[in-house]
C-alpha cells in the first residue's frame, strides 16, 4: 500500500519548514556571533580610550546601549530556539497522531 498523497505532502512540507527554520536559526546565530565580536571590539576600544574622559563617557554610553542590545539579541535567540523545539515536538505529535488514527485503521481495513 502506498502512503496517501496528503501524508507525503505533509511530510515534504514538514521537512521544508524545518530546513527553513534551521536556516533562519543559523542566520540568527551568525548575527549573534557577529554581535559578540562587535561587543568585544567595543570593549577593547573602551579600555584603549580610558584616558580620554569625554570620549570615554561617550564610549561608555555606547557600551551600555550595546550591552542592552546584546542581551536582547541573546534572549531573542533563546526564544527562537525554544520555539524551534516546541514546533518540532508539535509536528512530531501531529505525525504520530496521523499515523495512529489515520494510517493504522487503513492498514487494518486492508488486512
Amino acid at each position: 500500500m502506498y502512503p496517501p498523497i496528503l501524508l507525503l505532502l505533509l511530510l515534504f512540507l514538514t521537512v521544508l519548514f524545518f530546513l527553513l527554520f534551521t536556516l533562519l536559526f543559523l542566520l540568527l546565530l551568525l548575527l549573534f556571533l557577529l554581535f559578540t565580536l562587535l561587543f568585544l571590539l567595543l570593549l577593547l576600544l573602551l579600555f584603549l580610550l580610558l584616558f580620554f574622559t569625554l570620549l570615554f563617557l561617550l564610549l561608555l554610553l555606547l557600551f551600555v546601549l550595546f550591552t542592552l542590545l546584546f542581551t536582547l539579541l541573546f534572549l531573542l535567540l533563546l526564544l527562537f530556539f525554544l520555539l524551534f523545539i516546541l514546533l518540532f515536538l508539535l509536528i512530531l505529535f501531529f505525525l504520530l497522531f496521523l499515523l495512529l488514527f489515520l494510517l493504522l485503521p487503513l492498514l487494518w481495513l486492508q488486512m
